[in-house]
């Protein structure tokens, strides 16, 4: 018997005037032990079909019509009650976002036997160390970890503990939704190997969604790509990637990054001007008040040049890489602990009034998430016009929106339909635009990149991607792009940066460097990277091979 079994599924979100359709007509098996990927992008109804199996649809969202069986259980006319006995016993959800998902004010012990007393399991204070332990060390962590708060964990461990919730009471099916999407490429492989290796000792049914079609072809048996809530296509994961018979699909694969493939490295033209920013033997340590040690130095002995024709640095690495320290060293939002960074020939500690004003204009940045970045209350017109009107760059409402409506247009959205909603009403891809938006507005020379691709679809990703580059090659703008995803990294960057442990590692021509790496640390980040090909094994050394 198949584990999941759905069949002609209709979801709808009903309102007063209309009925808005997120998935239609949608028909999926999924068999005991199987990896089904589930794509497509924000909007196609992947969540919402998670959300209608674990019977988590928030109202106006309900069931239309359709079956969904689990183990031969019929859920769509479950109530609430009935549903929540399923979950985590028979069904359980890895979320997206870790950093989110556990409470903040439990140590890892009490989040894990909440989970398990919630559902039915009284067990003696022994049995219950016993049985966490024994979840941890499935998930290829140490007991300690359970006396942890989350915010003492990586991000990598606390998505290892939401896996070991995951599992405690052997779910039949496991839903993975995004789980890897906002970790670093070495962490992302462990993660996913250890979801893979819970799956596999419970022989559970899995369905792993995302965007990622390189983590697809590496994770998955087969896939289901889904576009406007329909079922577009579905089929084994190498006939999907070798021979995709629709054309949505074959753009989905297209939009991978692949090194070597579609570099878009400019020219840069030596000039006798001044350097846009300089670091010069910058060390960074947190820590050092008056109630903390200082810490070791996140940042060694940093040297970057950034000239003043414009360029494109890409900066790569893991989490604690050092990487962000850089990008808030660059936008002056704190001191060097020792060293000098120099805007345009001048000590940034240096700038008083209208000169740091000015640096405040002409370094700007975007960050990784942009869904916190824009006040909830607020429509957009009035987020961009905030830092116009802050710079007196507008001193009309009518000025403001003239340019507002120019810098929207350039970033590829249409201000007659953007910049009167709110941000909850747009997608992740067209606020990170906007925030691209927001720092053209004022003219910037530098441009902080902070993983601004991370977190949307692959197509989005391209495009967002392609802009970065208009803006060095149209605008003139010079992009410190801050990343963890190699294959980004080489397509947009002229010279690219890698850093471990706060030291940089190798750096140079981007093509030189990833495809011939001469350090050990640049050689584990490629294997590292998922190829967006199942015939190339993810876990071996013909990852990075495939592309020399």
């Amino acid at each position: 018997m198949s584990v999941l079994d759905i069949t002609g599924l209709d979801v709808g979100y009903v309102l007063p005037s209309m009925t808005l359709h997120a998935v239609r007509g949608l028909t999926l098996r999924l068999e005991p032990g199987e990896r089904l990927g589930l794509v497509g992008e924000s909007g196609s109804g992947k969540t919402t079909t998670a959300l209608a199996v674990m019977g988590l649809l928030r109202h106006p969202g309900r069931i239309l019509a359709g079956s969904i069986r689990l183990d031969g259980t019929e859920l769509a006319g479950l109530d609430h009650r009935a549903h929540a006995a399923l979950r985590l016993s028979q069904v359980a959800y890895v979320p997206q976002g870790a950093m989110n998902a556990l409470n903040p004010v439990l140590r890892v012990r009490q989040s894990m036997a909440h989970a398990l007393s919630d559902h039915g399991q009284r067990l003696s204070p022994k049995d219950l160390t016993n049985r966490i332990t024994k979840l941890l060390a499935q998930v290829g962590l140490p007991e300690t970890v359970a006396q942890r708060y989350p915010h003492e964990l990586s991000g990598g461990m606390k998505q290892r503990v939401c896996i070991a919730i995951a599992i405690s009471l052997g779910p039949r099916l496991i839903i993975a939704d995004e789980p890897t999407s906002a970790l670093d490429v070495v962490t992302q492989r462990q993660v996913m190997r250890t979801l893979r290796e819970a799956q596999d000792a419970l022989g559970s049914a899995m369905i792993l969604i995302g965007h990622d079609m390189g983590l697809m072809a590496q994770c998955t048996d087969r896939v289901a790509v889904m576009r406007e809530g329909r079922l577009v296509e579905e089929g084994p994961v190498r006939q999907i990637f070798h021979a995709p018979t629709n054309a949505y699909t074959a753009d989905l694969i297209r939009s991978v990054p692949v090194i070597g493939k579609d570099r878009r490295a400019g020219t840069v033209a030596p000039t006798a001007a001044p350097p846009l920013l300089e670091f010069t033997g910058v060390i960074k340590r947190y820590g050092g008040g008056l109630f903390t040690k200082p810490q070791a130095p996140a940042l060694h002995r940093f040297d970057l040049i950034i000239p003043d024709t414009p360029k494109i640095i890409s900066i790569v690495g893991q989490s604690g890489s050092g990487k962000t320290t850089i990008g808030s060293l660059a936008l002056g939002l704190m001191p060097p602990s020792e060293g000098q960074m120099k805007w345009r020939g001048t000590a940034i500690e240096d700038l008083r009034g209208p000169a740091k004003r000015d640096f405040r204009r002409q370094v700007q940045a975007v960050f990784q998430d942009p869904y916190s970045t824009f006040n909830p209350f607020y429509r957009v017109a009035h987020a961009l016009s905030v830092p116009l009107r802050s710079f007196g760059l507008a001193t009309t409402g009518d000025e403001a929106r003239v340019k507002m409506e120019h810098a929207v247009r350039a970033v590829g959205l249409d201000p007659g339909t953007i910049l009167d909603r709110f941000a909850h009403q747009l997608s992740g891809g067209q606020r990170q635009r906007l925030m691209v938006a927001r720092a053209l507005m004022l003219r910037p020379r530098l441009l902080i990149a902070d993983e601004p691709v991370s977190m949307v679809d692959a197509s989005q990703r391209a495009a967002i991607l392609d802009l970065l580059v208009d803006l060095r090659d149209e605008a003139g703008i010079s992009v410190l792009y801050v990343t963890h995803d190699l294959a980004t990294a080489w397509r947009v960057g002229d010279d690219i940066l890698v850093l471990h442990r706060g030291h940089v590692v190798e750096s140079g021509d981007p093509d030189q460097v990833l495809r011939n790496p001469a350090h050990d640390y640049t050689r584990t980040l490629l294997d590292s990277l998922p190829v967006p090909d199942p015939d190339h094994p993810w876990d071996t050394d013909t990852s990075r091979r495939a592309f020399a």
